[in-house]
């Protein structure tokens, strides 16, 4: 990109010679080589905000390129900056001398004679307005890098084609040699972005970008704390949805097992009611559904002798294990000996008395032989 800057150096008075016309004639350092600083509104950068400072490497070998130095020869001097470049159609009423050389090197800087012939610049520069400015285009490459003393920059100025040297009041060296007075409309006074996107203006360029970099300082500090907040509460969240899901799961696992445990106590009473059934008959029933009260039931209908609500339970467990475990020819051969006991003592109550006799052999004979008592 090709932009048309302003430089400032101030100017070293080796000597003063005032021609036969009253002319002022005196050398001036108008440039230097290295690092130098700008504006990001100044290079014409909108990609970031405009009071960002921007370094530009001024290279020895651009600054010091014979093209360069000879564009300086007859360039007019004006004092301060024009509002535009200097043509044949402004000249005449910017102009207050010219340079009489070319640019030559000393040191970082670059030196021109200067032929100042306006009766108001000279008293301006008898008064002290001795800082020289310059004026001029160059192409700004966008090439990062460091230079040798470790600065870092991010455009090399290359091309670099003097306008014009300005008288100015006030040279700033250093890192701030490189901002403007006047040019194009852009003014010496800075502005200021607050977080509303107001802009408000402040005199000085350089108190501008402070309080712009301080601006931007603390947003950023804000806007590290509210990021570090949100991703204490998206943790926090996570570690919710972390819980509820745990909570979920331990109640799904609860009604799991409330239905394993109904699931196995069906199961249990469902076992003993078939076992019931065949240990005492398909005509067993119990309203309980404890599986103890229906054991003790069934056994109850087996074995009718034994008082089995006065049993415990290892004593009701035991004796259900006993006869389940029972095969039915066991079974069949109990209840043949109960029939037989059962006749036994019917004959006993019969045809037997108190004292043992016999109550009528007839009767028992009868009885013997399948007759009826």
């Amino acid at each position: 990109m090709s932009v048309l800057v302003i430089d400032r150096a101030g100017y070293t008075i080796t000597h003063r010679e005032v021609t036969d016309e009253g002319y002022l004639k005196v050398p001036g350092r108008v440039a230097r080589t290295g690092i130098q600083q700008y504006l990001a509104s100044e290079l014409g950068l909108t990609d970031r905000d405009p009071n960002a400072v921007v370094n530009v490497y001024r290279p020895p070998e651009e600054v010091f390129d014979a093209a360069s130095l000879d564009s300086y020869d007859n360039k007019d001097i004006t004092d301060d900056h024009p509002d535009d470049m200097v043509d044949a159609a402004s000249f005449k009423e910017v102009s207050v001398g010219h340079a009489i050389s070319g640019g030559r090197a000393e040191g970082e800087y670059v030196v021109v004679d200067l032929l100042i012939k306006d009766r108001g610049a000279i008293n301006a520069v008898q008064k002290g307005k001795a800082e020289l400015s310059a004026g001029y285009r160059a192409v700004y490459e966008h090439a990062p890098g460091t230079t040798d003393s470790g600065e870092q920059y991010e455009f090399v100025q290359r091309e670099i084609r003097i306008n014009h040297i300005a008288l100015v009041d006030r040279a700033r060296a250093g890192r701030e040699a490189k901002l403007f007075d006047k040019q194009r409309g852009i003014a010496m006074k800075g502005q200021v972005t607050l977080d509303s996107k107001t802009t408000i203006e402040v005199e000085d360029k350089s108190t501008a970008t402070l309080i712009q970099k301080t601006i931007d300082s603390l947003r950023k500090e804000v806007d590290d704390a509210n990021a570090a907040a949100q991703a204490a509460k998206d943790e926090a969240e996570k570690e919710k949805a972390k819980a509820d899901k745990l909570e979920e799961d331990m109640e799904e696992e609860k009604k799991k097992a409330s239905d394993a445990a109904i699931a196995t106590k069906v199961e249990g009473v469902m076992s003993a009611m078939d076992k019931a059934r065949k240990l005492a008959g398909d005509d067993f029933t119990c309203d309980s559904y404890d599986v103890l009260e229906i054991r003790r039931a069934a056994l109850a209908k087996v074995r009718p002798k034994v008082d089995w609500a006065a049993k415990d339970a290892a004593y009701v467990q035991a004796a259900w294990d006993m006869e389940t475990e029972k095969t039915q020819e066991e079974r069949d051969e109990e209840k043949a000996k109960e029939s037989q006991d059962r006749l036994s003592k019917d004959l006993r109550d019969r045809y037997v008395g108190d004292g043992g006799e016999m109550k009528g052999t007839t009767a028992y004979n009868e009885w013997l032989s399948g007759g009826k008592a």
